[in-house]
C-alpha cells in the first residue's frame, strides 16, 4: 500500500481487494502510519481498489473513530461505491466516485499558476493540474467558484469535471488565452502601460458585479483571527478588528487572491482563474491582495517579482502606479489618500496575522 506523507496531510493508497485475508496486515500499515504522525489529516485514494468486504469497512470504521472526523475517501470505482451506499457509509464518510484520468505532455504547459499549471488538452480545452499535495476539496472549491463566478457574468475560464493526473488533480477547462498578464507583460514591456489600464477597466467592471452566492470576505479575516488566537498581541487583534469594522459591507464580487499570474490574456479580452478564494465585500480586499504582490512582497522577499511573476521590481511598480491611478480616476484626492493609506496599514497587519496562521 502506497502512503502519502506531506504537508499535515497522510494518505493511503491501498491496491486490490481488502478483505478477511489481509484486513489485519492493511489495519496494522494503517494505524503504524497515523501514531507516527499523529496529528496529520488522514485520507483515503481508492484508485487502485477493486473490492473492500466487511473487514475492511471496519477498518475505516475505526480509523474515523480515532480520528473522530468523517474521513475523505476519493476515486472510489463504481463497484465499491455500490457497497458504500449499501452500507449507508456514504452518510458517514466523505466519499466521491473514480475520476477519469488523463495524460499531460510536459512541452504542452502553457501557463503557471502559484498552485499548478495549465496544459493544452486536445484542440478545444486545457486542463488545469493542480500541484502535488492539492486536496480534492480544494480542487472541487476552484471549480465551483469558477461556475458559481461564470453565471454570475464574472469574465472566467468556463470549467468542465474533475480528472487526475497521476497523483495530481486537474480541471479540465475551455480552451482559451495561452498566456497570463505576467507573461505578456515579460515578453512585451512596452504593452506594460496599455495593459495595466485595461487592468483597472477589468478591475472596474468585475467589482460591479453584485452576487450574493460567494461568502463575505470579512468572515474569512474573522476566521483567520480565531485561528491565531491569544498568539496574536492584542493590540493587532484590536486595529484588525477596528478595520475590518471600519470597510464598508458590499456585496461586490471580490476574487481574494488577485496578481498577474492569475489573469488570462486572450486576444482583447482578460479572464480570471484561481477562483478557490472568490468571495463578495469591498474593492479594497483585491486592491490590497494587487498592491501586495506588486510592491510590498519584494521589500521583504528580493527578487519576488521576477521569481513569481518573471517581471522585474521596476515594472511591478510601474504595473502598480499606472493601474492604481487609472482604477481611482474620477475619486477625490482625499478618497485616493485614504486608500493608499489604508493599503499599506492592511498589508502589515494581514502579514503579522498569516505569519501565525502559516506557522
Amino acid at each position: 500500500m502506497h502512503v502519502y506523507v506531506r504537508d499535515g496531510l497522510l494518505k493511503f493508497f491501498p491496491q486490490g481487494k481488502i478483505d478477511s485475508e489481509n484486513a489485519d496486515n492493511v489495519e496494522s500499515e494503517i494505524f503504524e502510519e497515523i501514531s507516527r504522525y499523529p496529528d496529520y489529516e488522514v485520507a483515503f485514494d481508492f484508485r487502485d481498489l477493486s473490492y473492500i468486504s466487511s473487514a475492511g469497512l471496519r477498518i475505516l470504521l475505526r480509523v474515523r473513530k480515532r480520528k473522530k472526523v468523517n474521513l475523505e475517501i476519493v476515486n472510489v470505482s463504481d463497484d465499491v461505491y455500490d457497497v458504500f451506499e449499501m452500507t449507508k457509509f456514504t452518510d458517514a464518510f466523505k466519499i466521491s466516485r473514480k475520476m477519469r484520468a488523463i495524460q499531460v505532455e510536459q512541452q504542452k504547459l502553457v501557463i503557471r499558476s502559484l498552485n499548478g499549471g495549465i496544459y493544452l488538452h486536445g484542440d478545444d480545452n486545457m486542463v488545469k493540474v493542480f500541484k502535488k499535495g492539492v486536496s480534492l476539496n480544494e480542487v472541487t472549491k476552484e471549480r465551483d467558484s469558477a461556475r458559481t463566478a461564470m453565471i454570475a457574468g464574472v469574465p472566467t475560464l468556463i470549467p468542465f469535471d474533475i480528472v487526475t493526473v497521476g497523483e495530481n488533480y486537474g480541471i479540465i477547462y475551455e480552451s482559451a488565452g495561452n498566456t497570463t498578464l505576467a507573461e505578456t507583460i515579460k515578453k512585451d514591456p512596452g504593452r506594460l502601460p496599455s495593459l495595466a489600464k485595461k487592468f483597472a477597466a477589468f478591475m472596474n467592471e468585475i467589482h460591479e458585479i453584485r452576487t450574493e452566492e460567494f461568502p463575505d470576505i470579512k468572515d474569512r479575516y474573522r476566521e483567520w483571527l480565531s485561528i491565531a488566537g491569544d498568539r496574536l498581541p492584542e493590540i493587532d487583534r484590536r486595529n484588525i478588528s477596528v478595520l475590518l469594522d471600519g470597510i464598508p459591507d458590499s456585496k461586490g464580487f471580490i476574487h481574494g487572491n488577485i496578481n498577474p499570474s492569475n489573469i488570462i490574456v486572450d486576444g482583447d479580452e482578460l479572464m480570471l482563474m484561481d477562483m478557490s478564494g472568490a468571495a463578495h465585500g469591498h474593492p479594497i480586499f483585491d486592491l490590497q491582495a494587487l498592491y501586495a504582490s506588486l510592491v510590498e512582497m519584494e521589500k521583504g522577499r528580493p527578487m519576488y517579482c521576477s521569481s513569481v511573476f518573471k517581471m522585474s521590481y521596476e515594472n511591478c511598480l510601474q504595473f502598480w502606479d499606472i493601474f492604481f491611478d487609472e482604477y481611482m480616476k474620477g475619486r477625490t484626492e482625499q478618497e485616493i489618500g485614504k486608500t493608499e493609506l489604508l493599503l499599506q496599514k492592511y498589508y502589515v497587519l494581514k502579514q503579522k496575522l498569516l505569519m501565525l496562521i502559516e506557522n
